[in-house]
């Protein structure tokens, strides 16, 4: 429904709204006649192999199963525990650089 309103504003209001007519002058690359010529209809692409998943039985899997593995919950509290020391050492990093700024424009000051 959103999509739908959204797209009829934008066409009722692209239909309000004029935009003058711009013409650019002739512009000139100096150098772009020695350039080689590229055919690209002599270009191949590689065809690339499809893979066929229609024959792949999805229903025999157990995600519980795999959630449930205790190598899989380290791993989940590793990557828990280094996302918070990464946001940790950020907002440290960010408090350092305001005690900077605050004692350079301490230190310009007093040199005033």
């Amino acid at each position: 429904m959103l999509a739908k309103v959204s797209t009829s504003g934008y066409s009722w209001c692209m239909n309000k709204i004029s935009f003058p007519h711009i013409t650019l002058p002739h512009i000139t690359i100096p150098g772009i006649d020695h350039l080689p010529k590229v055919d690209l209809s002599k270009i191949t692409l590689p065809s690339l192999h499809s893979i066929d998943l229609t024959s792949l039985d999805i229903s025999r899997l157990n995600p519980s199963a795999l959630l449930d593995n205790p190598v899989v919950k380290q791993a989940t509290e590793i990557g828990y525990t280094a996302v918070g020391f990464a946001v940790l050492g950020f907002q440290k990093l960010q408090v350092r650089r305001v005690e900077l700024f605050d004692a350079m424009k301490a230190r310009n000051n007093t040199a005033q």
